[in-house]
């Protein structure tokens, strides 16, 4: 009996799983190689784990300031379309150094329209104007959960770290991306990326995933340190080692996913053609009932990543346009969306991602009779689920997209769970409100 509450000792078990918890993530999120094809330590990331995403860039945003890497005439910009999660820490870390807030706005303001680019200025559409050798933090959001539109993170990042010579950092908001988009994005990465695993349909966990370099410099280390110890040194507490169980599961499912596309639609031209670009190995697999099918399958992290991530993508762009489609014919309806403005540079760098405007599957709108709070109480009313709220967005978005006369819009989500017969419930329902 003595051994077996030894071996379930928490420093056995709950470390286990929370190191298969760091695991997991890294390889879901940023892309990190399956442990039999890498060696370890070739990868630059350190997977911090924490309550949520909001504590986590608090604590990040103190250690800036403590460790004298933030500090008085030093540069922050913020993306207006951001969570407040991504807000507030860097506007009280900038009050408590004397650092300068810029905002990149998602609209022009009324200076820029009228003088076009604005040197040194505190407000602009195009992110050029803002970042100079002093910026230290850039806060972005990989797509805003008001606007939905996904970033062109490894342009923004390009360009940040051109400018301030890798002396900016960049801190990407990924909560509303990433359950979509299943990555903080390829090419240049940020240098810190957060989730909330309850977002991408695991437990309540916050996850910060840093590049082990600047991890290092912000915990202020020299000399060598394991990934597990540097996480460790922003960890605070005893860890949910129940929730870190959870989250070990996340990857396999997205995994299980992609096995499955495979096996059902191997044939389809976007699975096809990543199919093509990987070695092909032979599984087992269960077919129906005690029949076992044996079929060539790719049995890298990355494959199945991939696969999943193409049919993900390809379902919830069907569900998005059909309601976009309809919501746009509804006159008295308006949808809350980016209008192009946001851009890099000057030179006509817009940054929707992938040179497309890809959208994670949430639509924002307001109705010019019906208050958003009525909508969502008779859309519950009749089984479907929504919301009306501000969603902690940024008084600056507020202000540039003219809300300010509401008291919340209402917003659908969808996910790679539904289907279009929920949206066409969902129109159904929205059609029996009067004065739609």
């Amino acid at each position: 009996m003595t051994t077996s509450l030894m071996n379930r000792d928490r420093s056995i078990v709950g470390a286990k799983y929370l190191s298969e918890a760091r695991k997991s993530i890294a390889s879901l999120l940023a892309g990190s190689r399956s442990e039999e094809e890498s060696q370890e330590g070739d990868e630059d990331q350190t997977v911090i784990m924490g309550a949520n995403a909001t504590s986590l860039i608090d604590m990040l945003a103190r250690m800036y300031c403590e460790n004298g890497i933030l500090s008085k005439d030093d540069e922050i910009v913020i993306a207006s379309e951001n969570h407040l999660a991504n807000v507030t820490p860097w506007i009280t870390a900038a009050e408590s150094v004397g650092a300068k807030i810029k905002w990149w706005t998602v609209t022009k303001c009324q200076q820029q329209q009228s003088n076009g680019a604005m040197e040194s200025s505190t407000s602009s559409s195009v992110l050029s104007d803002l970042v100079n050798e002093r910026t230290r933090i850039v806060a972005v959001s990989h797509a805003s959960n008001m606007l939905g539109l996904v970033r062109d993170i490894p342009s923004v990042c390009s360009f940040v770290n051109q400018v301030t010579r890798n002396k900016g950092h960049v801190v990407v908001d990924g909560v509303a991306a990433a359950p979509h988009l299943l990555s903080c994005g390829s090419g240049t990465k940020p240098d810190w990326y957060v989730v909330s695993l309850h977002k991408l349909f695991g437990p309540h966990l916050g996850c910060l995933l840093g590049k082990r370099s600047v991890a290092l410099q912000v915990a202020n280390i020299e000399g060598h340190l394991s990934n597990e110890k540097l996480s460790r040194k922003f960890e605070m507490g005893t860890m949910n080692y129940e929730a870190c169980a959870g989250a070990t599961a996340l990857n396999k499912y997205f995994n299980d996913l992609g096995i499955e596309a495979w096996r059902r639609y191997g044939d389809c031209e976007g699975v096809h053609n990543l199919l093509q670009k990987q070695k092909p190995r032979i599984m087992t697999t269960q077919a129906s009932g005690d029949q076992v099918e044996e079929r060539s399958c790719p049995l890298s992290n990355s494959a199945r990543l991939s696969i999943a991530r193409t049919c993900i993508v390809q379902v919830e762009t069907g569900l998005l346009n059909s309601i976009l489609g309809y919501l746009r014919k509804i006159s008295r309806v308006r949808i809350i969306e980016d209008i192009g403005d946001m851009k890099v540079t000057h030179d006509g760098d817009c940054i929707p991602y992938a040179s497309n405007e890809q959208r994670i599957p949430i639509v924002t709108f307001v109705h010019e009779v019906i208050p958003s709070s009525q909508i969502v109480e008779h859309c519950r009313d009749h089984g479907v689920v929504c919301r009306a709220c501000k969603f902690l967005s940024t008084i600056e978005l507020w202000d540039e997209m003219n809300l300010t006369q509401y008291d919340g819009v209402v917003r659908f989500s969808f996910a790679h769970y539904n289907n279009i017969s929920d949206i066409k419930r969902t129109i159904n329902v929205l059609e029996m409100l009067d004065e739609w």
